[in-house]
């Protein structure tokens, strides 16, 4: 745990239990508003809220990003959403959430302008980093499993590995393996679980 990560006050909280509330919130607010924090509720208490990937798309539309999650009560909690910065990181997921937005025409200049430089084509080519091909063919059905499944599935999970960057080798290397571990088995995978 972070010293201070948790001394992070909660201000504005704002309770959009359907996207185009969140939406409605965010094309009035995204140019005035330096945070809100979203609030969601357990899935146990039946109270109705935007699912996470309705609000990070709404995020992406407008220019935010998602960011710390706290504790709001016992049936809730909040989530700190503010401007995105300019060049700030935008993960391979988040950029194929981008083209679905594009496609869409939900995209507004405002979510285009702290990240035009990384949003690239859907059909720009897959670049594997060559330590990371390498693992992959040592083994031919992980290669040929993983050549098997969609441009898009391939895109995401090597962006997953690469977004690790230099200094994160250990955990792109784990995300490697477990890649391969899947891969092997013809699997395809969402997140990668906290044990296994």
């Amino acid at each position: 745990m972070r010293k201070g990560l948790y001394l992070v006050e909660i201000t504005e909280v704002f309770y959009p239990n359907l996207r185009q509330e969140w939406r409605n919130w965010l094309q009035t607010h995204h140019q005035k508003k330096p945070e809100v924090w979203v609030r969601t509720f357990r899935k146990a208490t039946g109270k109705p809220s935007i699912s996470y990937d309705d609000l990070v798309e709404e995020c992406l539309c407008f220019g935010w990003i998602d960011g710390l999650v706290k504790k709001y009560d016992e049936e809730s909690r909040v989530q700190r959403i503010t401007p995105r910065r300019k060049k700030s990181f935008l993960s391979e997921l988040n950029r194929q959430r981008v083209w679905k937005l594009q496609r869409l025409s939900l995209m507004t200049a405002a979510g285009l302008a702290p990240i035009e430089d990384q949003i690239g084509s859907p059909n720009d080519p897959l670049e594997i980093p060559a330590w990371v091909e390498e693992q992959l063919q040592e083994d031919p059905l992980v290669w040929e499993n993983f050549r098997q499944f969609s441009h898009f599935y391939q895109r995401l999970k090597v962006g997953w590995i690469k977004e690790c960057g230099p200094r994160r080798q250990e955990e792109a290397q784990k995300r490697l393996n477990y890649l391969i571990k899947m891969t092997r088995q013809g699997k395809q995978y969402g997140t990668i679980p906290l044990e296994d």
